[in-house]
């Protein structure tokens, strides 16, 4: 700090000398340190570059050391596609780290993983797939970690994510459910070769007796068909999905491909709770092509089997914050809605099927299926069924 100095009533030539020799100081000063900064110390580093780079060398510490892991161990959908998808892409990006990748739906996976935990057996790192009641439970249940500390601060931009970065997280804490698709998800699919839309053009005429024994569904511990009949009930009323249950003969199954391969071939050309992704291998094959969606009265908002989860303990820690934000960048989503036909909610990210792309501004209007509060309209929904369908 410059010190003031108090002015005096001094000898004109002896104030102008002290002037002098005070420049000729300061300018000595200056000099002194000069040359030694220039020629033998670095410049001081720009603070956001520093940052940047102590982040860069933080992050290649966690891939070496992911490498020397050498692996993530990986529960996630049977379906082929998925499976090419979750493993493929990210081997060619990181190699030297394997995927050792178990297809499983999530009802017989985690029960599976409670026995394997109350023994003290933590063998898995990551669960890649929807949420259904099973999930929630397993959730409240302590099977997992959460998976927010782990995301990378560049990947939490609110503008970055359809509704915003914590509406990704489907959980009430929001900590440990992220759900990285958005996209219309309708609750019901039709082939239009067998029903015209002139016959039936909306969900709310399923009860129709003519429709009896011409619907099929997934077993509703699955959590496709337990998003499309939650919301069905939330649109039409429990008197609505009691009835369906009680009175169209509705025809279950466990395998999601037998489920698709009904209604492309028209067995049961009325379909509640199936994916998407489950026809592409029959459209690509020529067959399906007249399946559509059927109108529901507000359109529900799905996540599919885009959700992914960390578990307990994981055994791989380094090489699932990898795979996990490697999973929510930019380049591995659009990879992954390229072959699955679904949507990122990633906002950058163009869509895997556009006719099913959800409007940023209309977000609001959207009956969401993949909430932990939807879980208890879910449970419900599946004792009804027992109920009646012992009968």
């Amino acid at each position: 700090m410059l010190r003031k100095i108090r002015r005096t009533k001094v000898n004109f030539f002896i104030a102008v000398l002290g002037c002098v020799v005070l420049a000729a100081t300061a300018c000595s000063s200056g000099q002194s340190s000069s040359p030694s900064a220039d020629n033998n110390q670095p410049p001081t580093p720009n603070t956001s570059q520093s940052g940047t780079a102590n982040v860069n060398s933080e992050w290649e510490n966690i891939v070496n050391e992911a490498k020397k892991e050498g692996k993530v161990v990986i529960s996630g959908s049977p379906s082929q596609l998925w499976k090419k998808s979750l493993v493929d892409a990210f081997e060619a990006e990181y190699p030297g780290i394997k995927v050792e990748y178990t297809g499983a739906n999530g009802r017989d996976f985690w029960p599976r993983v409670k026995k394997e935990q109350e023994l003290g057996q933590y063998l898995w790192d990551l669960r890649a797939g929807g949420a259904s009641g099973d999930t929630f439970n397993a959730k409240n249940s302590g099977l997992f970690d959460p998976i927010k500390p782990i995301i990378n601060a560049e990947l939490t931009k609110d503008d970055i994510w359809f509704g915003g970065y914590d509406n990704a997280f489907i959980d009430k804490e929001k900590q440990f459910m992220f759900s990285y698709f958005a996209f219309e998800e309708p609750t019901t699919f039709i082939n239009r070769d067998i029903i015209p839309e002139s016959e039936l053009s909306s969900t709310k005429q399923l009860l129709d007796p003519k429709y009896k024994g011409k619907i099929s569904i997934q077993d509703l511990r699955g959590g496709a068909s337990q998003a499309s009949m939650g919301a069905l009930f939330e649109m039409y009323g429990e008197s609505f999905v009691e009835d369906l249950l009680k009175n169209q003969e509705l025809a279950f199954t466990a395998d999601k491909r037998q489920q698709a391969e009904w209604l492309v071939r028209g067995r049961y050309p009325i379909t509640i709770g199936i994916s998407a992704t489950e026809l592409v291998p029959f459209m690509d094959q020529g067959l399906g092509k007249n399946v559509v969606p059927l109108k529901d009265e507000r359109a529900p908002q799905g996540m599919g089997l885009g959700g992914i989860q960390v578990l307990k303990n994981a055994p791989h820690p380094n090489a699932t914050k990898v795979y996990v934000n490697w999973l929510l960048s930019q380049k591995a989503q659009q990879q992954l809605v390229d072959n699955v036909q679904m949507n990122s909610r990633r906002v950058d990210v163009k869509p895997g099927n556009e006719a099913t792309k959800v409007d940023p501004q209309q977000k609001d209007e959207y009956l969401p299926t993949y909430v932990e509060h939807t879980a208890e309209i879910h449970l419900y929904i599946l004792k009804m069924a027992d109920q009646l369908l012992k009968k």
